[in-house]
């Protein structure tokens, strides 16, 4: 004890440097999260019922006229089958379930920003 106190004696004596808060700034992050919701979506199938009616058309067609004038019933009912095929489906698609999906981001306070000022320099730390 002895020993400190004339350690204490002997140094000369300090001056202590003082800290000034200049300022204190939120600091703010940027989160994304993956929100996600069941929706109903109308589903319709009229590639299947265009090409199942286009089909269905050429052979009824192909069963009348004979030489060229088959050919052009085959032709003629190609395309009347599709048409009445894609008309059909469109009446009858259906009701799916899908998950719809979409990030949104949120801005989080997280900590701060201290300026200060210390021996003559501003110094700026982050604070969680």
């Amino acid at each position: 004890m002895r020993l400190l106190l004339l350690a204490l004696l002997l140094i000369p004596s300090f001056t202590f440097a003082q800290i000034t808060i200049v300022s204190e700034t939120p600091r703010y992050v940027t989160v994304t999260q993956r929100e996600c919701e069941m929706r109903e979506v109308y589903v319709e199938n009229k590639l299947g019922g265009s090409l199942l009616g286009g089909i269905i058309g050429a052979a009824i067609g192909n069963q009348i006229g004979g030489g060229s004038g088959k050919d052009i019933a085959t032709v003629l009912g190609a395309i009347t089958g599709t048409n009445v095929g894609r008309t059909r489906a469109e009446n009858r698609g259906r009701i799916e379930y899908r998950e719809i999906c979409h990030n949104v981001e949120t801005q989080v306070q997280k900590g701060k920003y201290v300026t200060m000022s210390y021996q003559g320099k501003t110094h700026t730390i982050v604070v969680d």
